[in-house]
């Protein structure tokens, strides 16, 4: 499906791989005319319902609509299974790069910049494998000096959250490794309390207490950050441990038949702190030792430990292990794809860049919120969403813009979830001088807008930008949250450091986020094509003015975890063509199927607050918190009913 391009009304303005002026001139059409038309045509794409004579905003909405089509086609592809969750170790990540370079091309982008091609390309860290098996060794002592041999890649396999050492010490279960001190009133757990391992071997749990439970102050049944096994490991180090043993809790023992973690698939050691050996072994091999020293077995400690959430960590009566790990370090080669439009006029030597990374987390392991999982991340929204709406930003850019023009440039960034490794290569390596590049507008995670909330980030980065945004947004109507800091979690940070302003669009976090259920039937396709319409409009700006922005270096860092919803929701979809507040579908097991309310039912009061339309809904809705129980009155043909409803984020 390399260089797909669905056809339709957005099609006119591509020929051959060609801009739409140069295609229309091909087929015979005055240039002039050709300018002509096509500038109306992009005027319609980027007003979405734009009233041009009688037909205008008919064809306004047809357009939209096929932006739709190809961004739900463009979308379900990217974001398949075929893909491999665009690991930057996995073909997929090689196939999405050709998907783009091809349809940039078939777009009319120039495409031949870096020998003859669109990809710039640079090696990252790749995955460890073992040295040899003399170095990769585990013994363990009993109280009566009895060696017992663990076999390498039978019994226990290093893994890369530890480093090259050699370790000889004492062992300690220390539970599920797990310091929480979250304050007064809230988390209080600690698997370290009142036990020494300083210099000694830690044993220690996969994943945390009452993993199943919905009321655990674990997060429920969603992992928090303390079963990160890197967040096991940095704090065993903090603690003075000389190594660490990973052992499967009960649950992911039975799922995976005890099998070994492999050795890349705990992430990449902790930069900071000691190193130490860090090895994962078989629960077989280590609960005959637990049970030799304390009398229990590993499963009877962690029924203890969920009973009342109290740690049971104990020294090992005596046992001892031996051991060493090494490995050594590959390389991946991997590619941004880079492709620009000339511009025109005295402005042409002058860039403004369109960026979105392509990069996902592969089947999991490291980057990972779903730790033990391995399965396709596919990563719809984070960032299937980015790549595909720049793509759909592409072709409407590709429509030729007014002259005189900045060149546009557009760049899908790999290896981002890596640590912003591709949009840090380009910058130390850049194709268009920094110091003429005007602007970088970014995209990531944009997919999922609710209640047409918008954070811009960057807004602070040049002196014209904040108005600039509030002016385009009278136009686009979302409800706009503006970030000014320039620093952030996505590859427009790494222009924002070389001084270069920046924007960046981002529609929020999400309890799908890193995890295997990010797919494509979650993602909000019309509020894709909406922040496409602005992003177009956005960059046209940067590419036409004549005022070139003016770098500030604002302060402080973004946080997108901050970015939270402003008001609480139901979890349900409304008619937009029914009068009054009349549901189209409810979220399965949402917050309004458990209500009781069903698609038909209309709306009439939240709280005692009348619901005319979806404007009183949201308004209502605001005056309330997440988790709060509310009355709803509501109409179900010719009844009217009552149901109490829980609030959720």
């Amino acid at each position: 499906m390399r260089g797909v391009n669905g056809q339709g009304l957005l099609d006119c303005g591509v020929y051959s791989g060609q801009s739409g002026v140069e295609g229309a001139k091909q087929r015979g059409i005055d240039s002039r005319l050709a300018r002509g038309l096509f500038g109306i045509a992009w005027l319609l794409m980027s007003c979405g319902t734009a009233a041009v004579g009688e037909d205008g905003p008919a064809i306004g909405k047809a357009i939209a609509a096929e932006s739709a089509a190809r961004i739900t086609r463009d979308i379900q592809f990217f974001a398949s299974d075929a893909m491999e969750g665009r690991g930057v170790e996995t073909a997929g990540l090689m196939h999405a790069g050709d998907w783009i370079a091809g349809r940039l091309q078939s777009l009319g982008w120039k495409t031949d910049l870096f020998d003859g091609t669109p990809y710039q390309a640079f090696s990252i860290e790749g995955p460890l494998t073992m040295g040899a098996s003399e170095s990769n060794r585990m013994t363990l002592i009993d109280p009566q000096g009895t060696s017992v041999p663990w076999k390498l890649s039978e019994d226990f396999t290093p893994v890369s959250l530890g480093s090259n050492a050699t370790v000889t010490a004492p062992l300690v279960f220390v539970g599920y490794g797990i310091s929480a001190d979250e304050g007064e009133g809230k988390l209080q757990y600690d698997d370290y309390a009142g036990i020494d391992v300083q210099g000694k071997i830690v044993v220690i749990l996969r994943k945390e207490p009452r993993p199943n439970d919905p009321e655990s102050p674990f997060e429920g049944t969603q992992s928090s950050r303390y079963a990160f096994f890197a967040t096991k490991v940095t704090n065993a180090i903090a603690h003075g441990a000389a190594g660490v043993i990973l052992v499967n809790d009960k649950a992911t023992s039975e799922e995976s038949n005890d099998a070994l973690l492999s050795i890349d698939g705990a992430g990449r050691a902790p930069r900071a702190g000691n190193k130490i050996p860090v090895l994962f072994a078989r629960r077989a091999a280590v609960d005959p030792i637990v049970q030799s020293a304390t009398g229990k077995t590993l499963a009877d400690l962690e029924v203890e430990i969920d009973s009342d959430l109290k740690p049971r960590s104990i020294e090992l009566g005596g046992w001892k292990a031996d051991g060493q790990a090494e490995l050594v370090e590959a390389s991946i080669q991997v590619r941004n794809v880079i492709a620009m439009l000339p511009g025109e006029g005295e402005l042409a030597d002058e860039y403004v860049v369109v960026g979105a990374h392509y990069d996902h987390v592969g089947m999991g392991g490291p980057g990972s919120l779903a730790p033990g999982t391995i399965a396709v991340h596919n990563g719809a929204d984070d960032n299937g969403s980015g790549t595909v709406t720049l793509m759909e930003v592409a072709r409407r850019l590709a429509i030729q813009p007014p002259s005189p023009r900045r060149t546009l440039v557009v760049m899908a960034f790999s290896a981002e979830e890596r640590g912003l490794l591709g949009s840090r290569h380009y910058c130390r390596n850049p194709r268009f001088p920094l110091e003429k590049t005007v602007a970088m507008v970014n995209m990531d995670m944009v997919g999922r807008l609710d209640s047409d909330r918008l954070t811009i980030f960057g807004t602070g980065s040049a002196k014209q930008f904040d108005a600039w945004v509030d002016a385009l947004n009278a136009k686009h109507q979302f409800d706009l949250d503006k970030v000014p800091a320039g620093l952030g979690p996505s590859d427009h940070a790494s222009f924002f450091e070389v001084g270069v302003p920046v924007f960046h669009f981002f529609t929020g976090l999400h309890n799908d986020y890193h995890r295997p259920s990010d797919d494509p039937d979650k993602i909000n396709v019309d509020g894709m094509v909406r922040i496409a319409d602005m992003v177009t409009e956005l960059t046209l700006q940067l590419a036409t003015t004549s005022e070139k922005p003016e770098f500030v270096k604002v302060a402080g860092r973004a946080n997108p975890q901050a970015v939270v919803p402003r008001r609480p929701r139901m979890q349900i979809q409304l008619k937009t063509d029914a009068e009054g507040v009349v549901i189209e579908s409810v979220e399965a097991g949402g917050a309004a199927e458990k209500a009781g309310l069903m698609p038909g039912d209309k709306l009439l009061e939240l709280a005692d607050k009348e619901l005319p339309g979806p404007d009183a809904l949201m308004e209502a809705l605001s005056s309330h918190k997440v988790g709060e129980t509310v009355t709803v009155e509501y109409q179900r043909g010719e009844e009217k009913k009552m149901t109490d409803i829980t609030l959720v984020k």
